[in-house]
């Protein structure tokens, strides 16, 4: 019996302390918008489609937070809301090249990604940041403006459902409050 208990002990500790990568969701409430009369392209380059933050702190474990696939579904989804026409670019737009008849193109890219979790057990909350720069491009590619957005996030730490859905939720409400 007490072999038992000490292989539990063990089994239980070791996964405490291994990699579980939090995959954002990508289910976003639709979003109810007055389109622009606009046929607006979308660039999502590669580094932003699979953009996966990995956090070492100090105490507890390494975290990878994949945030660009739920990204991506994000600003396809409020992006087809907020125009009349959207085009899913798979190239970048070029001088002297036509890109598929789009008046402008929308190119976010993610500059920054900080997460917090609980760290003793007074600490309550997960906190997800998640800073993106929104670049507006002619259609041969010329910037015209860039901006940045910010979003923030934060949930109760989970006490049943696994360490990482507080944090998966946090990102989820980030990503909310990036739409």
């Amino acid at each position: 019996m007490v072999d038992r208990l000490y292989f539990l002990a063990l089994a239980l500790t070791l996964s405490a302390c291994s990699t579980t990568p939090v995959v954002a969701p990508s289910e976003f409430p639709k979003p109810v918008l007055r389109s622009i009369p606009l046929n607006m392209g979308l660039y999502m380059d590669e580094g932003f489609r699979n953009y996966t933050h990995t956090e070492k702190p100090a105490k507890g474990s390494k975290q990878d937070v994949s945030v660009g696939p739920a990204s991506r579904t994000l600003f396809n989804e409020f992006l087809k809301a907020q125009f009349a026409t959207l085009t899913v670019l798979d190239k970048a737009p070029e001088p002297g090249r036509a890109s598929n008849g789009v008046e402008a193109v929308l190119q976010p890219a993610i500059q920054e990604v900080q997460i917090a979790s609980p760290t003793t057990d007074k600490d309550e909350f997960h906190e997800a940041w998640i800073k993106y720069r929104l670049h507006l491009l002619t259609p041969q590619g010329q910037e015209l403006t860039s901006w940045e957005l910010s979003a923030y996030g934060k949930h109760r730490a989970a006490m049943i459902g696994g360490g990482n859905s507080g944090l998966t939720a946090a990102v989820r409400e980030a990503m909310r409050d990036a739409a």
